[in-house]
């Protein structure tokens, strides 16, 4: 669990020699106001980072540190509702989306290159279902997007118990809630990857043990109506953004 978790300090001794550094803030919506990383440079198109379950901002950190990516777009990472210094638990995959819509419109003149990676997927493909106008193309790593496939390990229903959360971290338990739910919230957006007609690029591992690797595959059927390069690397598993940085980044820069 605390792989997950990352504090002031080690953030700033990550980036303590880097000529490139995160600015940090929030954004202006009255309720469930989202944290969020981002670089500096703010004429430049906007590449938007979705993380998983649980996760925050600094899942993305090593983007941040590229100078190839800083060089083509600026970046923005929140932290989604309810983790890290974000507000707000939020369980609907909808509401989520909407909530990450501020960042589509901080240049409404500049189409965004859109991420989402784990949970995180699923929530960028409703984005980009709900706002084609504003989406120039989508990447989805190791997406956890298969209500069918929908995985729970022994300890799921444990760590949920009301005795067991007591003691465990709040991000945990958020996760947790959105693992619970996550099976009806897949249900809900089935009709809404027809609606994506971007171009997209799927990233599945296949030694992915901690969703089905069979999602991307799922992934890749959905999208009917969108120009899609589905690429399966079958000695690789979940942490995809760790595992093959250098091959997501050149995916992002010929976007």
């Amino acid at each position: 669990m605390q792989s997950f978790k990352m504090s002031d300090k080690k953030i700033a001794d990550y980036y303590a020699d880097s000529a490139t550094k995160p600015l940090f803030s929030f954004s202006n919506t009255s309720k469930n106001k989202i944290y969020y990383a981002y670089s500096a440079d703010s004429i430049k198109p906007i590449l938007l980072m979705i993380h998983g379950a649980p996760g925050a901002w600094f899942g993305y950190k090593e983007f941040f540190n590229d100078s190839l990516l800083l060089n083509k777009f600026q970046i923005i990472a929140p932290d989604r509702a309810g983790y890290n210094k974000s507000g707000g638990k939020v369980t609907s995959i909808e509401q989520q989306a909407k909530l990450l819509k501020y960042f589509l419109k901080i240049h409404n003149y500049q189409k965004v290159t859109l991420v989402g990676r784990s949970y995180g997927a699923a929530i960028a493909a409703k984005l980009t279902a709900d706002n084609p106008d504003l989406i120039e193309s989508l990447v989805l790593i190791a997406p956890a997007c298969d209500p069918k496939k929908e995985k729970f390990w022994w300890f799921s229903k444990p760590v949920n118990s009301k005795f067991v959360r007591f003691f465990l971290p709040t991000y945990i338990n958020c996760a947790s809630d959105e693992k619970f739910a996550h099976h009806e919230e897949l249900l809900k957006i089935l009709p809404d990857w027809q609606k994506i007609k971007c171009p997209v690029t799927i990233l599945q591992g296949g030694k992915d043990w901690i969703i089905e690797p069979s999602n991307g595959k799922f992934v890749d059927s959905m999208l009917i109506n969108a120009p899609r390069r589905f690429i399966f690397l079958p000695e690789n598993g979940h942490l995809l953004t760790d595992e093959r940085h250098g091959l997501i980044r050149d995916i992002l820069l010929k976007r």
